[in-house]
C-alpha cells in the first residue's frame, strides 16, 4: 500500500495529516493491523522519504504490518511496482494505490488493483463488523459485575446480601 496515497484517501486521516502527518502515519498503522489480522493478510504500507530525517531506507515490523520508508528521492510506487515483480506469481498481490501508471504496470504483472476509497470503505466495515461482533459475543455471554470483582470484595458483598 502506498500509505501517502491511503492517508489522503481517508477523509479523517487526511484531516488528522494537516495538523499532525506523524499521527496521522500511526493511526493507520494501527487501523490497518486490524484490518490485516481480521482478513489474515500480510501487509506491507509504502511512505515516500517525505519529511523524515534519514536519506537511508528503512523498514520495520509494527505489529502485523511491515512499514517501509523509501530512500531520499525514491517513490513509494516504485517501491511497489519492483516488489510486486519480485514476488513469486504463487502469491495472491493486492495493490493500493491512486498512482495510474502503477495500477496499470502491477495489473499487467497479475496482481489485483485496489482503489484507496474501496480500501477505506472495506476497513472500516471490517473493523465496524469486528467490533459489533465482539459487543454481541459479550452480551450473549451475559457479562456480570461479579466477573470483574476479586473473590474477597465478592465475598463481602454476598454476606450483605444475605443478611438482608
Amino acid at each position: 500500500m502506498d500509505g501517502y496515497n491511503v492517508i489522503h484517501g481517508s477523509d479523517d486521516l487526511k484531516r488528522l495529516s494537516e495538523i499532525q502527518l506523524e499521527e496521522a502515519r500511526v493511526q493507520l498503522i494501527n487501523d490497518l493491523n486490524g484490518y490485516s489480522g481480521f482478513k489474515g493478510w500480510e501487509t506491507i504500507l509504502v511512505f515516500d522519504a517525505y519529511q523524515q530525517q534519514s536519506l537511508e531506507k528503512r523498514e520495520e515490523l509494527v505489529g502485523r504490518i511491515k512499514v517501509v520508508f523509501t530512500e531520499k528521492n525514491k517513490t513509494a510506487d516504485s517501491y511497489i511496482e519492483k516488489l510486486v515483480y519480485s514476488l513469486p506469481k504463487a502469491y495472491s498481490v493486492r495493490v493500493v494505490t491512486s498512482d495510474f501508471t502503477l495500477q496499470q504496470m502491477v495489473m499487467a504483472s497479475g496482481a489485483e488493483r485496489v482503489p484507496v476509497r474501496e480500501l477505506i470503505q472495506d476497513m472500516e466495515a471490517t473493523l465496524k463488523n469486528f467490533r459489533d461482533d465482539k459487543k454481541k459475543s459479550v452480551q450473549k455471554q451475559g457479562v456480570k459485575l461479579s466477573d470483574f470483582l476479586d473473590p474477597e470484595t465478592l465475598d463481602q458483598f454476598n454476606k450483605m446480601r444475605v443478611k438482608e
